[in-house]
């Protein structure tokens, strides 16, 4: 069985009547070459169907790509950023053979001094390229300006910050996830009632993206004509220990006894059902990712529905991107929406064991 015959460059610079030199400077992006000829290397390139060794290329060059990546520090309260990292670390694996290096900077989600002093050290590193989970907005926005400033491309995960420079966002379309949310919380309740969007977090984290994912929750319910059957009721908890959260939702449900449903906007709806599994209250949750603690509660039932954002893919997707554009000089498209997966009890071991 005869095999096809791997084109090589001398067989493009025969082809094109140039010589191979010509065929790797327009391969490679280096030095002039005359529009007539570059027209000529890519004709015989497209007919040949050849393909440059982007790993000899790059092994050749001897280039090393630094990322930054300057995400939350995992929680004892909730595993979440281990998900996202083991996402950047996959994808740093994958790439390793082409350059590509990542370093991993950690911030406390209850310390903005910690977020700071990061992003001092990463400014002084002076990467090649920085991905970014912007928790603190302003911090966030103080810290891409700088960037720009170095030219060095950011990629953002998990929370978007629209209106900044940076060069690509991979996460989810929180608005849409809100809405999605409650047209979950609409199939759970077959009457009115009262609901309760809920946030627990220590701090002030993204004030702007929880604001989207109320807005987006809220909208299902006019843009179905149902806002006069369900009263939305908002709480911020800016508290992290378990202890604090029990004792903030016994003062708000003493006041609002009639809540048949909840929505948290984090991760933290594993709280929410503990306390109503202890207190004997049945009231349906709903909230966000795949984290032990709310498979556990899923399991039990006292959590209906979770919403996962692909963090994993987050992080795969974002260290994918400074790569292509490092390697392929390829441009990424600015929002890259992740898919946002409906988990319940039944099919929640399926992720777990794919994952």
């Amino acid at each position: 069985m005869n095999q096809k015959k791997k084109v090589t460059i001398q067989d493009v610079a025969r082809l094109a009547s140039v010589s191979a030199g010509t065929v790797d400077r327009i391969i490679h992006n280096r030095g002039k070459v005359s529009p007539g000829k570059k027209q000529k290397v890519e004709d015989a390139i497209k007919q040949l169907g050849f393909k440059a060794n982007l790993l000899a290329r790059t092994l050749a060059l001897g280039t090393q790509h630094s990322i930054a990546c300057l995400i939350p520090a995992v929680a004892s309260t909730s595993r979440y950023w281990d998900i996202p990292k083991k996402g950047i670390l996959q994808a740093c694996k994958t790439y390793k053979d082409f350059g590509i290096e990542v370093e991993l900077f950690h911030y406390d989600l209850f310390n903005v001094a910690s977020f700071k002093e990061q992003c001092v050290k990463i400014v002084a590193n002076n990467p090649a390229g920085v991905i970014l989970a912007p928790l603190f907005v302003n911090e966030s926005k103080s810290f891409l300006t700088e960037l720009q400033k170095r030219n060095i491309p950011v990629v953002l995960i998990d929370a978007d910050i629209p209106d900044t420079e940076h060069m690509a966002y991979v996460g989810p379309d929180v608005e849409r996830s809100g809405y999605i949310a409650g047209k979950l919380m609409k199939s759970l309740l077959s009457d009115e009632g009262e609901l309760l969007t809920l946030n627990v977090a220590k701090g002030e984290l993204n004030a702007p993206a929880l604001k989207r994912i109320d807005k987006g929750f809220a909208e299902f319910f006019s843009a179905n004509k149902l806002n006069h059957k369900f009263k939305i009721q908002k709480l911020i908890i800016h508290m992290a220990k378990e202890e604090e959260v029990f004792r903030e939702l016994t003062k708000f449900y003493i006041k609002n006894p009639t809540i048949k449903g909840v929505f948290v906007t984090n991760s933290m709806a594993h709280m929410v059902s503990n306390f109503h599994l202890q207190h004997d209250l049945d009231i349906k949750v709903i909230g966000f990712d795949l984290v032990e603690e709310n498979i556990k509660h899923i399991k039990k039932g006292g959590i209906d529905y979770i919403i996962s954002q692909s963090p994993m893919q987050q992080g795969f997707r974002a260290v994918q991107h400074l790569f292509e554009f490092f390697i392929y000089k390829k441009e990424p498209i600015k929002k890259q929406y992740v898919p946002l997966d409906i988990i319940v009890k039944e099919n929640v071991d399926y992720y777990i064991d794919f994952h």
